[in-house]
Formats: C-alpha cells, sequence, structure tokens
C-alpha cells in the first residue's frame, strides 16, 4: 500500500468518525432542547409524555394521554412527523396541574404534540391501538432497503 492510498483511507474513515460524532452531538441538542420546552402552550393544549423505541424492523411510540377522551384520538403521520392529538375529558386549569395560582386562567383542552420521525420510518403504514389506562400504542414500520 502506498503513502497516497494510506492517506486517502485515514482520510476517508475521519470523515465517516466526524460525520458519526456531528449526527450524534445534532441528536444530544435536539433531545436537550426538546427536554427544555414546557409541556404546555397558553393555546390550550398539554403536550402528553411519550417514549419512542427503536426495534429492527419497526418504531413503537407509547404515548400517555390520561385524561383524555380517546374517542377523539387523531394520529397522523406525514413523511417526518407523527401528530398525535385527543381532547381532554374535562377542562383542565393550569393550577390544577401545576398546583400554583399562577396562570389560573390558562385553561387546557386538549393533548397536541408532533414528534419527529427518522428518516426510516415509512409513515405509510402505522398502526394505532389504544391500551389500558390510556397508553398509546403507534407501531411505524421502517422502510425496507
Amino acid at each position: 500500500m502506498n503513502m497516497l492510498t494510506l492517506y486517502e483511507e485515514l482520510r476517508r474513515e475521519w470523515e465517516r468518525l466526524r460525520r458519526k460524532i456531528m449526527e450524534e452531538v445534532d441528536r444530544m441538542l435536539y433531545e436537550l432542547e426538546e427536554s427544555m420546552h414546557y409541556g404546555w402552550s397558553p393555546d390550550g393544549s398539554l403536550r402528553p409524555l411519550y417514549t419512542v423505541y427503536d426495534y429492527p424492523d419497526r418504531y413503537t411510540v407509547l404515548v400517555d394521554l390520561a385524561a383524555a377522551d380517546t374517542s377523539s384520538l387523531e394520529v397522523k403521520a406525514t413523511e417526518d412527523r407523527l401528530v398525535i392529538e385527543a381532547r381532554l375529558e374535562r377542562e383542565i386549569r393550569f393550577s390544577d396541574v401545576y398546583g400554583t395560582p399562577l396562570g389560573r386562567e390558562v385553561k387546557f383542552r386538549l393533548y397536541r404534540h408532533e414528534i419527529p420521525l427518522p428518516p426510516d420510518a415509512d409513515p405509510s403504514d402505522i398502526h394505532v391501538r389504544i391500551r389500558p389506562n390510556k397508553i398509546v400504542e403507534i407501531i411505524i414500520p421502517k422502510k425496507r432497503g
């Protein structure tokens, strides 16, 4: 192996590692930004708690919709987003949720949140199931290939 070939191989490996590190930094910054957002909006919507599980053939999203009217549940998927919305069984005040008189005029009427989808998610064939205790399970297959 000559020096030029070795140099090119090292350069390609360095570039691959650099891209991987930058992707991981971007992911961590996104998660940090997401965790710093409040779980509510003054427009009257609450952001539900959720977890995304990554399996070899699919993503499974579990969403906690406590106090929601699950008959109003809407789950929409686009190429890069999962939109979840459900009305609450009753109107809830800010002070009920956060235990403070501040913001008592803010009333919540629904859950609403958009979850970014990974590029390999195939939103054309999602499956939604409401589990006990108003936990919603959303299964999104991964693209083949």
